[in-house]
């Protein structure tokens, strides 16, 4: 885990050398990540929308689809607004401080900027996800954050080492040692994929936790089918966090 904000913060600093750039890139990730978040807002309108359909007046059940409907509307075009703007925000940083970086290494800062606002993203929505949990049952959220904090230090020890295959990969195109497209592309695919596969495991090992507080009555129904999609989202972010640090280590020894 450290190893995981150690690069983090190094890549900060040196993508975006300046307060106002990094303050703006801090900025969009915090948009990015209340707009995921505000997606498991909108699944709790939903269930309550689904399950007390009955006992809903028909002036509310209007207001609170209308509502579902256009909280829908604007996570989406959010998402969409931001990952616009952030490009503006990359060249803008890059104009400022490209003294003595060569072309390859430009491309290489995009592609390495690209997987910081990535991982900065998710790290911030996980934050945020792990807050909501507790807030509906404080038992469930720390359990989450118990298997949480395992399942990131076991990314960052994957990060780690495939920090230091892809250096090594670097070392030898410089010294035009062959290294096959299987080696150097199948290494980091399948480090991600292993960081899937325990994300997965731990997502069970969660759902089989909620079934049992559901099943006790610790947790309402409208809670348990919110916490559901938010494991699911929460399992979904980090599958992007472990293939997006693999790829992450891939442009931060090449840039380097």
């Amino acid at each position: 885990m450290k190893t995981i904000i150690f690069q983090l913060k190094n890549t900060l600093l040196q993508l975006f050398p300046t307060n106002k750039h990094r303050s703006i890139l801090i900025g969009l990730v915090l948009i990015a990540a209340s707009i995921s978040v505000s997606e498991l807002a909108v699944t709790k309108l939903f269930t309550k929308i689904i399950l007390h359909e009955g006992s809903l007046s028909r002036a509310k059940l209007i207001i609170y689809i209308g509502a579902f409907f256009l909280f829908f509307g604007i996570t989406r075009a959010g998402h969409y607004l931001q990952r616009i703007y952030r490009v503006n925000v990359f060249d803008k940083a890059f104009k400022s401080s490209k003294s003595g970086v060569t072309a390859a290494q430009e491309n290489w800062r995009w592609s390495l900027a690209f997987e910081l606002t990535t991982l900065l993203g998710v790290f911030t929505q996980i934050l945020v996800i792990v807050i909501f949990f507790a807030y509906l049952n404080i038992l469930f959220g720390v359990l989450n954050v118990l298997v949480l904090v395992v399942v990131v230090e076991i990314l960052g020890r994957l990060f780690a080492s495939q920090i230091e295959a892809q250096r090594g990969f670097v070392v030898a195109r410089k010294n035009k040692i062959p290294v096959s497209n299987f080696e150097r592309i199948g290494s980091r695919i399948k480090t991600g994929e292993f960081g899937i596969l325990i994300a997965g495991f731990s997502l069970i090992l969660l759902l089989a936790a909620l079934i049992y507080f559901s099943y006790k009555g610790d947790i309402s129904r409208s809670n348990t089918i919110v916490l559901f999609f938010g494991l699911r989202m929460q399992n979904s972010s980090l599958a992007t966090f472990s293939t997006s640090l693999m790829r992450f280590a891939r442009a931060r020894t090449n840039s380097e």
